[in-house]
């Protein structure tokens, strides 16, 4: 399938393409093409909000401004240093095995189910469906959707949020009526792409017969799971954020687990799984190097039993790498419906293993109340890993909010950043950007959304408060890491250690944050 916005024959060898203010253009015989254009998110909130009023002090003014955006894309290195060869477990192909396209295509030939297909929406539509075809759209329809977004839609979603805060669904249903008038797709810069999906998910918290339905608990087609494993994939090839979250972890792991045979993580966020591949490729180099045993590897994976059917493919995919590079593994995965102590006991455990966890703040929309998180807490405790990992890709900034209002203006904030980001590392592949945002993206949103009215402590302080101490990365680590952001290339992302803990950032916006904790 094409994108009407691909780019015009020769414009890709320009060396260093320079940003313009317009992002489409017409030729005479060719498409438009897609030009980064990098956007503060304060761009269309240069006045005070006239909905909210002067006493919201986190009203969309309060905004991380991201500044000192050069016109200049090109980096310094990029013409007179040769970039060094990484180590092989920093290879992207070893994130995801080529194995994953052959069992994808076999899981496509499966789908029965009907094609999506773009219809207008209604006054109160369901969550948008967008068709993968985008000829529906033309570049003028395109430009007129850009147009139409201004500081005051931003402003309406936010008082939204607020009558949601307060319990007053219908307010909130009128705002988002009239918001479907003008996000009625996702396009559009980052910032409005953001807006458009954060009312679909508002939208979807109000709709559904329980407000405390998850996003992520509902069965995904077959040709769902393919497009999500695409995604994943395309993700992890454009932007360095996947594999500078993998390797930090990792290499936290290898760390602290170095010398032991028998290693059991414990995986609360596997994902697709990618993260093992490389993991279990630098057991075997290192086993390799000091001629000695491999460690064997065994994953408890815990996951929602609508994750069935990814389960299956990655244990297959993962079962087969690690023949291929010679570790013993073996998979394990308990499927709960509903996250609590007793599935805690599922778990097993084997004498002699040295224990890991691996937990990411979805862990925390899981557990909701504080006696669960407590329950959790003692679980830690009693099973004593040798390091726990946990890497924060959602922008929590360490902590949440004290209300679904600023939960849900946090995490407005953060994904248009994360848009932008991704549109910085694109290279004009529109269609590549949407399905990214669509498969990958969107659940997480939706889940941010669902789970804003859940108020916990930093989950810094969470860990400390039962005895956990931060373990501090390794310089090879932070070299590492650091050369992972430069072999991108892209203008924008750099490297802090702060507190602890590793962070990607995108103009001193923080995308990705790993840390370590030993009990």
């Amino acid at each position: 399938m094409r994108s009407p916005f691909t780019t015009p024959q020769g414009q890709n060898q320009l060396p260093h393409p320079k940003p313009t203010n317009t992002l489409f253009q017409n030729t005479n015989n060719h498409t438009a093409q897609f030009l980064y254009e990098p956007t503060s998110v304060l761009d269309l909130r240069r006045s005070p909000s006239p909905v909210l009023g002067n006493n919201n002090s986190d009203s969309v003014n309060n905004f991380t401004a991201i500044s000192g955006i050069s016109d200049d894309t090109s980096l310094p290195w990029d013409d007179h240093v040769a970039l060094p060869q990484p180590p092989h477990h920093l290879h992207p192909q070893n994130f995801l095995s080529e194995d994953w396209d052959s069992m994808m295509l076999n899981l496509s030939e499966k789908d029965d189910s009907t094609p999506l297909h773009f219809n207008p929406p209604p006054p109160l539509p369901p969550p948008f469906l967008l068709n993968e075809n985008f000829n529906n759209f033309s570049t003028e329809t395109f430009q007129n959707l850009e147009l139409e977004f201004d500081c005051s839609q931003l402003d309406q979603l936010i008082r939204a949020a607020t009558f949601v805060e307060s319990n007053d669904l219908h307010s909130a249903q009128v705002i988002l009526s009239r918001l479907n008038q003008h996000l009625h797709c996702p396009f559009g810069k980052p910032l409005q792409r953001a807006c458009f999906y954060f009312k679909e998910a508002l939208q979807f918290f109000l709709t559904h017969e329980s407000r405390d339905n998850n996003y992520h608990h509902h069965h995904l087609s077959p040709l769902q799971v393919v497009q999500k494993i695409k995604s994943y994939k395309s993700f992890s090839e454009i932007s360095p954020i996947t594999m500078f979250a993998s390797f930090t972890a990792n290499q936290a792991l290898l760390e602290a687990l170095d010398g032991t045979l028998y290693i059991h993580v414990v995986d609360f966020e596997i994902g697709i799984g990618g993260q093992w591949a490389s993991f279990m490729q630098e057991i075997a180099n290192k086993a390799k190097s000091r001629n000695v045993l491999a460690s064997s590897l065994r994953i408890t994976a815990v996951v929602p039993e609508e994750s069935s059917m990814e389960a299956g493919l990655i244990r297959e995919n993962l079962q087969q790498f690690a023949q291929e590079v010679g570790i013993q593994f073996q998979l394990e995965f308990i499927m709960f419906n509903s996250f609590d102590d007793l599935m805690f006991n599922s778990i097993r455990f084997v004498n002699g293993e040295s224990i890991a966890v691996n937990l990411s703040p979805a862990i925390f929309r899981c557990l909701k109340t504080s006696e669960s998180i407590a329950g959790f807490l003692r679980f830690l405790r009693r099973i004593s890993p040798r390091i726990t990992v946990f890497i924060d890709g959602e922008g929590c900034r360490e902590s949440r909010g004290t209300s679904f209002r600023k939960n849900f203006i946090n995490g407005l904030e953060f994904y248009s950043t994360l848009f932008e980001a991704l549109d910085a590392a694109n290279n004009g592949d529109v269609e590549l950007v949407r399905r990214i945002e669509r498969f990958l993206l969107k659940p997480k949103i939706f889940a941010n959304v669902s789970s804003a009215g859940n108020c916990i402590l930093p989950w810094r302080e969470l860990f400390s408060s039962v005895g956990m101490i931060p373990v501090q990365f390794s310089e090879f680590t932070d070299s590492q890491a650091e050369w992972l952001v430069r072999r991108a290339q892209v203008r924008g992302f750099h490297v802090e250690k702060r507190h602890g803990s590793m962070l990607l950032c995108w103009h001193e916006r923080e995308l990705v944050s790993t840390s370590a904790w030993r009990c």
